[in-house]
């Protein structure tokens, strides 16, 4: 970049200098043809006013070296012409700048000499006599002026490019540093001293990419470690029940179970194999989830109708704990997918009886608060100590995992009830008091 500016700088001047000595070379000659034309027109009435005197020989000198002078009578021929090799037999009564003189008392002219093949200044002059006086000088002259100059105008010019090319270096140096100077890795915050403001969005869209960058690398290094916790604990919850399942199966295919331990150890055969269909449905509903690939048919729906159904689903279980479901609220319009939404509050009921206290109750509200839909699980169970409840919804997580063991369940439900919640644009909140019980809410757009 450093180099790209230099050139364009060099190259800026060096052709704003060639210019310059051209435009000086042109106006050069204007100049000197100006000043060569005048000087012709003063010797004109001086040597017009000696003609007049009758001092025919004090003229003479005055036309000397490149200055020519010819009298021309009124019909336009030559009575006298300074110069040895002119042509007398030529008529020039057709001469612009004679027949201006006969006309105005003056004229002039610029054209190529017949005798000298070069541009040449022609300004005549009327005389009393009739005659015309005519002076002219050929420019040629300037041609041996100017190359007697042009070392000078070379010197000056090469000195101005060397000055300008030291000028292009130091101030090459002064646009780039401040561009050298900026540390992408220090967010700016807004400090612009001695800055290029123009510059003030650029570096500011690079430090939000870049703090982008950094959060996307953060969250793909929490992804990664939570995909290998996952499958840490996929791995583990799916070797438990299979090994269980094994043992008993080869004990009932060796003989080695009793006839009447039969039945019991089929019965926990069903029971881990049951347990480990919910899991594997649980976990493909997960990754359903994670690759956008859960059902977005949503439709109107009455939420009090979908507790009512959770909560006629779970009387059993909430009757072997000796536990009371109560709904409270009334018929909700809620925009959602039912089926998802019924899994939802299915898992949130379903948790708070198997961790609740016997003779404990449950409470489903169902209600409408600061416009947006609220509903609400209470149970009166052992609560969540303060230092888990952050972690709760996190897959596999288990605040009390003996507990949870006897009790059942994957490890995946609240996992799922989060997702569900945020599929539907809502979120899901805890608040728990260890030893007195725990509250979800879900709000929903």
């Amino acid at each position: 970049m450093l180099k790209r500016i230099f050139n364009n700088f060099a190259g800026l001047i060096l052709v704003s200098v060639v210019v310059l000595a051209v435009l000086f070379g042109i106006m050069f000659m204007r100049a000197a043809r100006a000043q060569e034309m005048a000087a012709v027109q003063d010797k004109a009435y001086l040597v017009a006013a000696l003609l007049e005197l009758g001092e025919f020989e004090s003229y003479t000198g005055l036309v000397a070296g490149n200055t020519r002078m010819t009298i021309i009578d009124p019909n336009g021929w030559l009575i006298f012409d300074s110069h040895e090799n002119a042509d007398l037999t030529v008529s020039r009564a057709d001469r612009i700048e004679f027949v201006q003189a006969m006309s105005y008392g003056s004229g002039e002219a610029v054209r190529p000499s017949a005798t000298f093949g070069v541009d040449t200044y022609y300004y005549a002059m009327l005389l009393s006599s009739g005659n015309v006086l005519r002076l002219s000088r050929t420019f040629y002259s300037l041609g041996e002026v100017f190359p007697a100059i042009l070392p000078d105008l070379i010197i000056i010019t090469l000195a101005i490019f060397g000055l300008a090319y030291f000028v292009a270096h130091r101030l090459t140096r002064k646009i780039i540093k401040p561009l050298a100077e900026i540390d992408l890795e220090t967010p700016i915050n807004g400090e612009f001293d001695g800055f290029y403001e123009e510059l003030e969005p650029f570096i500011q869209k690079i430090t939000h990419q870049r703090n982008e960058i950094a959060g996307q690398f953060a969250n793909l290094k929490h992804a990664e470690s939570q995909r290998r916790e996952f499958t840490a604990n996929v791995s583990h919850e799916l070797k438990t029940p299979l090994t269980t399942i094994s043992a008993l199966a080869e004990m009932i295919a060796s003989g080695m179970a009793k006839a009447e331990d039969v039945p019991n150890f089929a019965g926990k055969i069903s029971s881990r194999a049951k347990r480990l269909v919910a899991l594997i449905e649980d976990i493909i509903r997960l990754s359903e989830f994670d690759e956008s690939k859960v059902e977005r048919s949503f439709a109107t729906f009455d939420m009090y109708e979908t507790a009512q159904q959770v909560m006629a689903a779970l009387q059993e279980k909430a009757a072997e704990k000796q536990v009371i479901i109560q709904l409270e609220g009334k018929p909700l319009a809620v925009r959602g997918n039912s089926r998802l939404l019924y899994e939802l509050l299915y898992n949130l009921v379903e948790n708070a009886i198997k961790y609740n206290k016997d003779n404990g109750r449950v409470a489903i509200g169902v209600s409408k608060e600061n416009g947006r839909n609220k509903i609400s699980v209470v149970d009166t169970g052992m609560g969540i100590p303060p230092e888990h409840q952050s972690r709760v919804f996190e897959r596999f997580y288990r605040a009390d995992s003996s507990r949870s063991q006897k009790v059942g369940g994957t490890g995946l439900g609240l996992s799922i009830v989060k997702h569900i919640a945020e599929h539907h644009g809502g979120k899901v909140e805890l608040s728990s008091t260890e030893g007195e019980g725990t509250t979800f809410v879900l709000w929903l757009p």
